[in-house]
């Protein structure tokens, strides 16, 4: 990748980060208003689908330590994501036993409130690992991230497959927290998944038939055009099958030198979808351009839920002049062209390009 470009991914990238923290402001007192005082809503622990987890929420984002133990403190969890309520599931613990707890919640300024109790582990439900908490995560073209969790320390098995669930991914060590992540998948692709776990007794829990599609592969191009020498014309760039995409670099290279890139004007697809930065880098003297865009990041609370740069549009235009006849000889550079997801996770992407004739 070339220096230019190298900092253009870096701009956006920055612009990436920033737009996801959104924007907003009002007029407001001139005097400050202080914060109000750092409290807990409610704290617990509680058994959920057969596993035990410390719930809280606070006035403000934490992070917390929670110690266990049955007559001193023998386990410890850090919870280390700043958040304004939690759910974490605890692990080492042994059923229908009585167990005392110490909560330590924190907020960002290093503050910090104590609480203590016991709890008590309930009769296991079943003799089989139970499988609970199932999610399917992180989803592109090619991966998908699976997790889910059981009652007890097992291992972690996959089922998945194109309709049916016939391959697998295993891994033996013993846990209560699973994450298998998938790759090499198809692109627009259903495929069906089964989670399922075998304790250290050898019984096997089985999780629920599920199923998923892949996203469609992102496609950036641009058609065939025509423009008479010393004219000018405009050229879309199109974008195909975006979902929830977060940024997009494209380059576009001509070999032969004789058009000039005189603009790079955003399309509708940027304007009407949240487009949050636009940045443009012509080179007419290696014969070469460089576009990169990013798109608002939506939360809810927390947590990333999309952008509105989703279907197909034209996301730029460029305006060109013809300075000699024939085939100027248009290609994206692979290299410097992908999209990122809303995880700035990079989305590969199928590349179309038509050819730009400079006629006499």
């Amino acid at each position: 990748m070339r220096l230019n470009e190298m900092k253009i991914t870096a701009m956006i990238a920055a612009a990436l980060l920033i737009g996801a923290c959104g924007s907003g402001g009002s007029s407001g007192p001139t005097e400050p208003i202080a914060p109000p005082e750092f409290s807990i809503d409610y704290y617990r622990v509680v058994e959920v689908d057969g596993r035990m987890r410390v719930e809280w929420s606070a006035n403000r984002p934490t992070t917390g330590e929670f110690r266990y133990g049955q007559t001193v403190f023998t386990q410890l969890v850090n919870i280390n994501v700043m958040a304004d309520s939690h759910s974490v599931g605890l692990t080492n613990y042994s059923f229908n036993t009585m167990y005392m707890y110490r909560l330590t919640v924190i907020d960002s300024a290093g503050n910090r409130l104590e609480f203590t109790g016991d709890f008590e582990t309930p009769d296991k439900a079943t003799p089989e690992p139970i499988i609970s908490q199932f999610e399917i995560l992180e989803v592109t073209e090619t991966s998908a991230r699976v997790t889910w969790q059981t009652d007890e320390p097992a291992s972690t098995i996959l089922y998945y497959g194109v309709g049916t669930a016939t391959d697998s991914v295993k891994t033996t060590t013993p846990v209560m927290d699973h994450e298998i992540v998938l790759a090499g998948l198809l692109s627009s692709t259903i495929y069906a998944v089964r989670p399922e776990a075998v304790d250290e007794d050898g019984l096997r829990g089985v999780g629920r038939d599920s199923t998923f599609a892949t996203a469609a592969r992102l496609t950036v191009w641009l058609p065939n055009t025509q423009i008479v020498l010393g004219d000018t014309a405009i050229v879309p760039i199109h974008l195909e099958a975006a979902d929830n995409l977060a940024a997009l670099q494209y380059s576009l290279v001509f070999e032969e030198g004789n058009i000039e890139v005189i603009g790079i004007t955003e399309g509708p697809f940027f304007d009407d979808n949240e487009g949050f930065n636009f940045f443009r880098n012509i080179q007419n003297g290696d014969n070469r351009v460089t576009n990169a865009m990013t798109w608002v990041i939506e939360y809810n609370g927390n947590d990333r839920v999309g952008t509105d740069a989703d279907g197909d549009g034209i996301v730029a235009y460029l305006q060109i002049r013809g300075l000699a006849p024939g085939s100027a000889g248009a290609a994206f550079d692979a290299d410097s062209t992908f999209g990122l997801d809303m995880f700035a996770q990079m989305r590969a992407c199928s590349l179309r390009t038509g050819i730009i004739t400079v006629l006499p």
